[in-house]
């Protein structure tokens, strides 16, 4: 038979893991067909599957002699002597396998793993990296070379490679555990918690991750979730002596002294060679005043420490334990104050003995056997019944005479002793009982109530663990030890206890009231809820339990079934005031304020020194808007209670409402005296600061309010205001960004730093920030106003308008939108859009000056003189000190003509602002209309003086200062207009003329010609060229420029006349006839001597 298919069919065994069927075919086939190196190498691989390691070399062996190319025979022969703890050969075979195959990746990761465990650490990065090389995506060889970096001290790249590996698997348990080990040595402890917590949710329960989580907990303070974590590991592995150890720090921390002992005794009877152990055990004696247990725990530790110094190791090994505590300075001894326990009251001693059936019929009994212990016994019970405690103590003792063993007796004694409020010989009781049988659970119970009734929670916590110990579902033991831990505020094993009295008792009532309070106080108030109702399942008659629910309802919003209970309570007890309180608020956060009022007055009347009850009618009738009413109960409450700071708050707000500002902010000073750390207080001083201007105090205010909250966002946000109020726009931004930090929902945030960028103007970030404000809340209005308005500022108008006509759409009642959106049609010249929106802004703010003005200038642009002086004097009747207002009506009456009016209005307008250049400009313009030159100039010289960069104004002066025959004067302001715009044609053109009248014609035609080149339509500079030329008897060019100045204005009748006297002097006369005839064609503006001189020409001609 062919041995391929015994080969085929052992391939299939193998892949499902049958090794033995596998290795019978393989060796079926290798019989048929000896020199298969295949068969022998799977073999091989087969044996090494049932651990044979011995047997798959020699498979391995085989299959290289007949080909000594198998690369994968050699990777496995390395395999399995790294499997044998062979290293020096396992690399061997590895570096072999690699000869043959470079690119092998398993074989140079398989050899890093050898150099690594050989502690040839650097020959084992190398291959770790070259396996990374070429498969970026291995994460067992990133998760490999970062414990080889943590080991090098090289934390942060230790801490990479895990995290790429993380990346690439997020599920990949030793990564995440071995970079939480990298975190908490780097001190990175909540990064080192956060991979461990990730790491259990994926292996819940793992000993080793909880360890570690303990220690990084632990190092953080947090020492209630590290015990947790420790205890949770003691459950999966009982003999940690390590977390023996580091709870007991924990318990140490948390001043559990003698827990803390027990948990070292058995981190040491665990190992007896625990050398933190003794020397933790030692730091705590020391701190407790026994110093000759310290000398001798610090003592056994030095032993332990010099002999293992002695031993040579070949092997050094780290354990992580939390650092021991730092051996404290010795401390002078405390005396104890003398302290009186008060028990519960005793009956007193009766004279005679009760006559009781059972006592009586005992007596008798112990007439007849006076030393049996059992009847003492049993008749101190009798007695114990009837509340005759010392009679009950007398038997017992006498029992204990009779029976120094009788364990019952000492217990029962004890009791006694416990119910008189003997609490130290309640304790020498039971203590005996232990002493007898030290499996006495309940006398452990007792004995930690008799130290929970003297206060020493410590002591009695390590009783309660003691009974538990003893039987771990001792419900009334794990009761007693949740309400211990519960009173020292470790929250969390409270309720652990209480939920293992519920396993063991269902329906613990007590322990359901316990837990139900102690997840009120976590804030888990659904857990509250439900332990509350299954006690009323239990006893519907128990009222205080209707108001625990109704509380818890309360801080959970649901104010209906808060009522419910709460009403539940008052069936129950009418009278009870707390409960009418405390349905007074419910309803009062159900904005149901009449009742709020009815209920608050009946626990007013129960009690009327309840302070609360006024304070809570108060808070109602303020809602209501009763401000006097308000005001007159909290100054009730704090007659009442005059520490009462929330009743001096509440008023400061009644007076803040009634617009009593100064009683206001004295009733916050009084609520913040009484207790400084109130937030809200400081917040709404802070307002009130603000509404009357004392913006430093305002932010000192709120300052404080972030020292108490760093994590409200509100707060930042107004500060953040007040600073941009006062300027400060750096500490503005930082505000608006740290609000933005804390909550990045926070639209309000953006659009206000978007402002606060605006004012810098920092136009890109101002810009997405109105963005980011509009995408979390795509109805925002004042975003898309606000982002409108920097578009508009920075010219970008399509997107402006768009942005102010959502802005509109959103809010169509806000008439700055209106107002801005017409100022970007204004500048995009669409008038009409403009008017029409100025006239909208007008009908929601009817003396928005601005809108008036604006819209005058838009009336003017489409040439409607009266409509925008109207507007205009619109605005100065709104505001009579409006500059601009003024300066805008002067331009439209010297358009009309009304050259007096203009002068009026610009020199109101210099009046209001001595500094308006504008204003003397255009005055100078409306002087020089009516010939008042020397006027003008003063004027024209007054604007360069506040814009001397103003080439109209040098333009203009130079004109008057031509018209007064001040050529020189005129030729420097042409001159200097020109050096400010070179490209002024009319600049040029004017000096031009100058320059001609002082007959220096070659500098009067460069200007003409420079003024055409920049303006080729100017056909006067032309026609003064042309002039020049027939003046210097240059006839043919004179020609030239006058039928150029014709070529741009037809109807140019000089030009015709000018030509034609060039054409005479030429002697073209048909020419020269045409060009008079084209001056009389264009003379209708012209002299009635210049036309008959022409005419007369055209006859002589």
């Amino acid at each position: 038979m062919d041995g391929q298919i015994y080969y085929n069919r052992g391939v299939a065994f193998h892949k499902k893991g049958m090794f033995d069927e596998a290795i019978s075919d393989y060796s079926r086939s290798i019989e048929i067909n000896p020199h298969d190196a295949e068969a022998h190498h799977n073999r091989g691989v087969a044996r090494a599957g049932k651990r044979d390691y011995h047997g798959a070399i020699e498979d391995y062996n085989s299959a290289i002699r007949l080909n000594p190319h198998f690369t994968e025979a050699y990777y496995n022969r390395g395999v399995a002597y790294s499997l044998m703890g062979r290293p020096e050969e396992a690399i061997a075979e590895f570096s072999t396998a690699l000869e043959t195959d470079p690119d092998f990746i398993e074989a140079y990761y398989n050899r890093g793993l050898e150099y690594s465990r050989q502690g040839e650490d650097e020959l084992a990065i190398a291959d770790f990296t070259r396996a990374l090389e070429l498969d970026p995506a291995y994460v067992a060889a990133y998760n490999n070379r970062g414990v080889l970096f943590g080991r090098k001290g090289m934390h942060d790249e230790a801490i990479g490679d895990y995290s790429k590996a993380c990346e690439i698997d997020p599920n990949f348990i030793e990564a995440l555990f071995n970079r939480g080990i990298e975190f908490s040595r780097a001190g990175r402890l909540q990064e080192a918690v956060a991979d461990y917590t990730r790491a259990l949710e994926i292996d819940p329960g793992n000993p080793d991750i909880l360890y570690n989580r303990g220690i990084a907990l632990g190092k953080m303070g947090q020492s209630e979730p590290a015990i947790a974590d420790y205890l949770a590991c003691l459950e999966k592995n009982p003999g940690s002596a390590e977390a023996y150890n580091n709870l007991g720090v924990e318990y140490s921390r948390l001043n559990l002294y003698d827990t803390s002992l027990e948990h070292y005794a058995k981190a040491i009877a665990l190992n007896p060679h625990f050398v933190e152990a003794y020397n933790n055990r030692g730091v705590l004696f020391n701190r407790l005043g026994r110093y000759d247990e310290a000398i001798a725990e610090f003592s056994r530790a030095i032993d332990i420490f010099d002999q293992a110094a002695s031993e040579v190791h070949d092997v050094t090994k780290t354990v992580s334990h939390p650092p021991a505590p730092a051996v404290p300075e010795p401390v002078k001894e405390k005396h104890p104050e003398d302290s009186h326990v008060i028990g519960e009251p005793s009956p007193g001693v009766r004279d005679e003995t009760p006559m009781d059936p059972a006592i009586l019929e005992l007596s008798r009994e112990i007439d007849h056997a006076p030393d049996d212990p059992e009847l003492y016994n049993r008749r101190g019970l009798e007695y114990s019944r009837l509340a005759s405690y010392e009679q009950a103590i007398e038997d017992f003792t006498r029992a204990i005479e009779i029976d120094s063993g009788y364990i019952e007796a000492y217990y029962n004694r004890g009791n006694e002793y416990d119910r008189l409020g003997r609490i130290e010989e309640a304790i020498a009781d039971y203590t005996r009982a232990l002493k007898i049988n030290p499996q006495y659970a309940e006398a452990c119970y007792k004995r930690g109530d008799e130290y929970q009734k003297a206060g020493l929670s410590d002591k009695a916590i390590s009783e309660y663990t003691k009974a538990l110990e003893i039987n771990p579902n001792y419900p009334d033991a794990l009761y007693r030890r949740g309400r211990e831990f519960s009173r020292i505020g470790l929250s969390d094993m409270a309720i652990r206890d209480f939920s293992r009295a519920l396993e063991a008792r269902p329906g613990y009532v007590e322990v359901l009231i316990s837990r139900g309070e102690e997840y009120g106080r976590k804030g888990l108030s659904e857990k509250a809820i439900a332990d509350y109702t299954s006690v009323i399942s239990h006893n519907p008659s128990q009222k205080e339990t209707y108001h625990k629910r109704g509380m818890e309802y309360e801080k959970s919003g649901k104010v209906d079934e808060a009522i419910a209970d709460f009403t539940g309570a008052l069936e129950r007890d009418p009278l009870w005031a707390d409960a009418y309180l405390q349905r007074a608020h419910a309803y009062w956060l159900a904005g149901k304020y009449e009742e709020s009022v009815q209920d608050s007055t009946k626990a007013c009347e129960i009690d009327h020194e309840n302070a609360e009850a006024f304070l809570q009618r108060g808070m109602s009738q303020s809602a209501m808007d009763n401000s006097s009413e308000a005001i007159a109960d909290f100054t009730r409450a704090i007659e009442v209670d005059p520490r009462c700071h929330e009743a001096y708050f509440r008023r400061g707000q009644a007076y803040s409402n009634s617009g009593r500002s100064e009683e206001a902010v004295g009733d916050f000073a009084s609520a913040i005296h009484l207790n400084e750390n109130v937030r809200e207080t400081y917040i709404a001083r802070a307002a009130e600061f603000g509404q009357s201007g004392r913006n430093g105090e305002a932010i000192s205010d709120l300052t404080r309010a972030i020292e108490l909250s760093p994590d409200d966002d509100s707060t930042y946000l107004a500060r953040g205001l007040l600073y941009d109020r006062q300027g400060m726009v750096d500490e503005a931004i930082a505000d608006f960004s740290r609000a933005i930090e804390i909550n990045p929902g926070n639209e309000m945030a953006y659009n206000n730093r978007g402002n606060a960028y605006a004012a810098r103007g920092l136009f890109n970030e101002a810009i997405s920030d109105f963005s980011r404000a509009i995408e979390r809340n795509p109805r925002n209005a004042t975003s898309f106003y606000n982002r409108g308005i920097e578009y508009g500022e920075n010219g970008m108008l399509d997107q402006a308008i768009a942005d102010l006509s959502e802005a509109i759409t959103l809010r169509p009642d806000l008439g700055e939108a209106y107002y801005n959106r017409g100022v970007a049609f204004h500048k995009k010249g669409m008038l009409d859009e403009a008017i029409r929106d100025y006239e909208r802004a007008l009908e929601f703010q009817a003396d928005n000056e601005k809108a008036y003005n604006n819209r005058g200038n838009a009336y003017a642009g489409l040439g409607l003189y009266d409509e925008a002086i109207a507007d205009f004097s619109r605005a100065i009747e709104i505001n009579p000190g409006n500059p601009t207002a003024y300066y805008n009506r002067g331009i439209e009456y010297g358009r009309k003509g009304l050259i007096d009016q203009a002068m009026e209005d610009f020199s109101r307008a210099i009046e209001i602002k001595p500094d308006l250049a504008e204003a003397y400009y255009n005055r100078g313009v409306a002087y020089q209309r009516v010939e008042r030159l020397k006027e003008a100039i003063a004027d024209y010289t007054r604007t360069i003086d506040l814009a001397p960069g103003n080439e109209k104004a040098w333009n203009n002066r130079g004109n008057a200062h031509a018209g007064l025959g001040m050529y020189n004067e005129a030729i420097s302001d042409f001159t200097r207009a020109i050096e400010i715009n070179p490209e002024n044609p009319t600049a040029y053109y004017n000096r031009g003329i100058e320059f001609g009248k002082k007959g220096l014609s070659d500098e009067a035609i460069a200007d003409f010609s420079r003024a055409v080149e920049l303006k080729p339509d100017l056909a006067e500079a032309r026609y003064n060229m042309g002039n020049i030329y027939y003046n210097r008897n240059q006839c043919e060019e004179a020609i030239r420029e006058f039928d150029r100045a014709l070529s741009i204005q037809r109807g140019y009748a000089r030009a015709y006349l000018n030509k034609a006297l060039a054409c005479e002097k030429l002697s073209r006369i048909p020419e020269a006839r045409s060009a008079y005839e084209g001056f009389l064609r264009y003379a209708r503006q012209e002299s009635k001597e210049l036309v008959d001189f022409v005419s007369q020409r055209l006859r002589d001609l």
